[in-house]
């Protein structure tokens, strides 16, 4: 039985020295007397429905007295307890606090119509951030869950966003979670759904990475380095060879087998956004990629299979295609580069918007013309250094017919110097 009124009589306080003394009728705020089934009687500081911690047994101690004005003078500082970071991930969120606004982000439509794999990623993300400390000087302090939401301004969510800065991608994808979940909505007065924080600051932080090219784009030379460390006829020489001639993602490349074959093509739905807006690619099967197939026997509904004859994760066939280019010291590559290389060399080969939207199963056309505008610009750069012209300036440098007949004499002396 608990009774928190914190309503005393007159009461009697043994001190130090001075021995029983007397004390009027004292209101103790934030006091929880709990009884046991066995007639204990135990004393909380309690605060918002939570205990803070446990207070001496004996009321009228001055051990008793002493521990709740250190919790009190806490709690009037804005720390109310070192141990109330415990509570502050167990239960319901307190509301208008960091958690609440993120458990109320889970329960809307901008989070549940996510993929299940990525509302996963985001849960681990978000838990991530609320158990971070406040101070990181004191990893048993304050943690960012109890935050109340004017607290978390630009200065705090910098904070979280560098505390992954030895980790640039995890940084970024904290980014990326915290401005969906200030976009977090409810029902208003009107019926009508209003954001729970008017302004999303974290749109006011910037990214912690450099815009870079991203994954590197694999070559030709690349890719003869990695078959001839591995051999023709070897399982990491046939998932990339998957991958040169479908162009497919590492989500799709686990799950492709010979169920989705229908004679000269592959049939398959792609598994990224397949719940949302759903893609079936018909892609036709290569002649180098179809003597390839030939060369492993089906043993099973897939065609990458682990040493156990299992089907990979996504995450570990990616993990051993990285480990594979890595024997064949090219540490730098990665299943996502022969992705790139593909959609660069069809560019080369002058292969339309169209041709890529058709092949890789992009809807939007901006991705294809990633490519196609490289390859564009690289043949308008050609045509327009074709038509430099400097006007007399060339009758003093040097012409190029002299050029090609100078490294031709110096190619004929070296020649003549290595027959001796």
């Amino acid at each position: 039985m608990a009774d928190r009124s914190g309503k005393e009589g007159r009461r009697s306080v043994r001190m130090e020295g001075v021995g029983v003394i007397e004390l009027a009728t004292i209101d103790l705020k934030y006091v929880e007397r709990n009884v046991s089934r066995h007639g204990t009687v135990r004393w909380y500081f309690r605060v918002d429905g939570r205990r803070v911690c446990r207070l001496p047994d004996d009321k009228d101690s001055e051990a008793f007295m002493k521990a709740y004005w250190a919790e009190r003078a806490k709690l009037e500082e804005g720390g109310a307890g070192e141990d109330q970071h415990h509570d502050d991930m167990k239960g319901p969120p307190r509301p208008n606090t960091f958690r609440w606004l993120c458990h109320a982000y889970q329960q809307c439509a901008i989070f549940t119509e996510l993929d299940p794999t990525t509302q996963y990623k985001r849960k681990r993300i978000i838990e991530s951030m609320l158990r971070e400390p406040v101070d990181p000087k004191k990893p048993d302090g304050r943690i960012f869950a109890g935050m109340p939401l004017p607290a978390l301004d630009v200065a705090n969510i910098t904070v979280l966003r560098d505390r992954k800065a030895a980790t640039p991608f995890a940084a970024d994808e904290r980014m990326k979670t915290l401005r969906q979940i200030f976009e977090t909505t409810q029902p208003g007065r009107d019926g009508k759904a209003e954001k729970i924080v008017p302004q999303n600051t974290a749109k006011l932080v910037k990214s912690f990475r450099k815009p870079t090219d991203g994954f590197h784009t694999i070559i030709d030379s690349e890719l003869e380095q990695y078959v001839r460390h591995h051999g023709v006829g070897s399982k990491a020489v046939f998932a990339v060879v998957l991958l040169m001639y479908t162009g497919i993602r590492l989500s799709d490349l686990r799950q492709i087998g010979p169920q989705h074959r229908r004679g000269d093509k592959f049939v398959l739905r792609l598994f990224k956004n397949r719940n949302r807006t759903p893609v079936t690619l018909e892609i036709p099967i290569h002649p180098v990629l179809d003597a390839v197939l030939a060369m492993h026997p089906v043993k099973g509904m897939n065609y990458m299979l682990t040493e156990f004859g299992k089907p990979y994760t996504t995450k570990g066939l990616g993990n051993r295609i990285s480990e594979w280019f890595d024997q064949a010291g090219l540490k730098h590559c990665s299943a996502h580069s022969v992705r790139k290389g593909l959609a660069t060399n069809l560019a080369e080969s002058e292969a339309t918007d169209s041709m890529l939207d058709g092949f890789f199963g992009w809807r939007d056309g901006k991705t294809s013309k990633i490519y196609t505008r490289k390859k564009r610009q690289a043949k308008l750069a050609r045509q327009a250094v074709a038509r430099i012209d400097w006007g007399e300036i060339g009758n003093i440098l040097p012409h190029p017919a002299a050029a090609v007949a100078s490294r031709d004499d110096d190619d004929e002396k070296k020649v003549r110097k290595i027959n001796g």
